[in-house]
């Protein structure tokens, strides 16, 4: 691992660094010269663990030499990704320029052009960078699971986080509420939690404590099975704008009497408070006779195959879905028509011989359509994948956090708890195809680009391959809406003891 020093030093003499790793700084090579000259690529600190730099995964600092040229107006900074091609200018009125909004892991091409009154000179001045990957910090002390930090007492898996806007209702505005499956086997299902402060920067309690609402809040597990309902899984909290109802949507995963599992909503009785899905006298849903017809009927989002409501030819399971929706632009979902929701299928035959894929649907202003292959009649599918969560970067960009199941490197033996695998990165960018406003299957890269990310113990250590691979569910959230905090709610375990909810900070965005 590359000291500070020798870091910086790799990026300045723009020759191809032989100091890479997950914390490098961006690696250059000079490929062209022309009228500027002397490109500086100049990697942004983000923070220092136990002596380590990390340098920013989004962020890029570049200097030039300018031109002997006069009436200079400007200079053009163009960026292209390697990867998919999408080429983006930042103008500057100096030789220098701060870029941000890049992608984690990915080879840029940037061009530097200087504009005089009337066109800019090309070719340009050219370098070769690359960003550093994403790490992020478990919150806690020591350099295992008893030392972290339990972000809900009684919290277990299926955990997801919502944010607040500030011009949430008062006793709402700034703060988190996370749906989580409790502990306890009488409240099995989802509870809420919530935060007893808005989230601030400065300080961690605001957004990693959160008060436990079991009993009196979310959906309980009735104790026998109601049509749709035996088992509650996984859920995700979506707040809806006022054109909408003004209220939260808790989309959720339930299995059925028959052992097959679909995802299905219920809309709160409460408003944002999102506590309250029973419109009949309780404050939860727990019967057989709330879930069938009573006051928690829910609606089939994601139906299966041989479903009259909302069924999916050859999806035999729908489960573990996350939903995405533009959060940088407002915290509630305007049912802007081409959301896309993720889903986990099981291995479909003729189709992906993983285990675990993830299918795509899109709104189309009236239901979740799934997305199917033109030819051969295949669910489009994001191939072993579990677990899927999308983080929104604003426009039409996006990054899709995820569990590879395929590779089971450190799986503890005989362990029956969930084993995920190493948690993978991948981005879309609307940009690509079609509408630029409208995240398509086909604006994702493809899962071969995926990048591993790293995760650190409070003390700065890393996470070795069995400590990856257990962490299960998580939900990614930018507590305060900027993206420069980002907090990873994560359920975690060794493999031996029951999972738990802790967060870990990325220390490099």
């Amino acid at each position: 691992m590359p000291n500070a020093t020798t870091a910086v030093m790799c990026a300045t003499i723009l020759t191809v660094a032989a100091c890479g790793g997950t914390d490098a700084p961006p690696t250059t090579v000079q490929v062209s010269d022309s009228l500027v000259t002397g490109i500086v690529v100049q990697p942004i600190k983000a923070t220092t663990s136990t002596s380590t730099t990390y340098y920013s995964s989004s962020s890029l600092g570049l200097a030039w030499t300018a031109p002997r040229k006069s009436m200079l107006v400007r200079y053009d900074v163009r960026l292209t990704d390697q990867g998919t091609g999408i080429r983006s200018t930042v103008t500057s009125l100096t030789t220098s320029v701060t870029i941000t909004g890049l992608k984690a892991a990915t080879g840029y091409r940037v061009d530097v052009i200087a504009c005089g009154t009337d066109a800019c000179t090309d070719p340009a001045a050219s370098t070769i960078t690359t960003m550093p990957n994403e790490v992020w910090q478990l919150q806690g002390s020591g350099a295992n699971v008893a030392g972290l930090t339990r972000s809900v007492p009684d919290g277990n898996v299926k955990l997801h986080v919502v944010r607040y806007g500030a011009d949430a209702p008062s006793a709402l505005a700034g703060r988190l509420i996370m749906y989580y499956g409790p502990f306890q086997a009488n409240a099995k299902g989802l509870a809420a939690g919530v935060t007893t402060a808005p989230a601030t920067t400065s300080a961690g309690s605001s957004y990693l404590a959160f008060t436990s609402l079991v009993g009196t809040s979310g959906l309980i597990s009735p104790t026998s099975a109601a049509p749709l309902v035996r088992d509650v899984n996984t859920g995700q909290g979506v707040p809806l704008s006022a054109a909408l109802g003004g209220r939260m949507r808790l989309f959720f995963e339930a299995t059925d009497a028959s052992n097959r599992t679909r995802i299905l909503s219920l809309d709160a009785q409460d408003g944002y408070a999102g506590r309250d899905f029973n419109s009949g006298a309780a404050t939860t849903c727990a019967s057989t006779a709330d879930y069938a017809g009573g006051g928690c009927a829910p609606t089939v989002v994601i139906g299966l195959e041989g479903d009259a409501a909302n069924g999916n030819a050859r999806i035999a399971n729908a489960r573990q879905f996350k939903i995405g929706y533009p959060t940088q632009s407002d915290w509630r979902w305007d049912g802007a028509v081409g959301t896309f929701m993720v889903f986990t299928t099981d291995a479909i035959p003729g189709c992906s011989t993983s285990q675990r894929n993830h299918g795509y649907a899109v709104w189309d202003g009236v239901r979740w359509v799934v997305q199917y292959a033109s030819v051969g009649g295949c669910p489009k599918l994001l191939a072993s994948m579990q677990a899927a969560h999308p983080v929104h970067l604003g426009g039409g960009r996006y990054k899709l956090y995820y569990g590879d199941p395929s590779d089971i490197t450190g799986k503890v033996a005989n362990s029956n708890l969930p084993f995920l695998g190493p948690k993978k990165l991948l981005f879309a960018d609307a940009a690509l195809t079609g509408d630029p406003a409208r995240v398509d299957f086909e604006d994702w890269e493809p899962v071969s680009a995926a990048r591993t990310i790293t995760f650190l113990w409070p003390d700065g250590s890393t996470l070795n391959a069995t400590a990856r691979g257990y962490i299960d569910d998580f939900s990614i959230v930018a507590p305060t809406a900027d993206l420069s905090l980002q907090v990873f709610y994560v359920a975690i375990t060794d493999g031996t003891i029951a999972p738990f909810s802790a967060a870990a900070i990325l220390v490099n965005p």
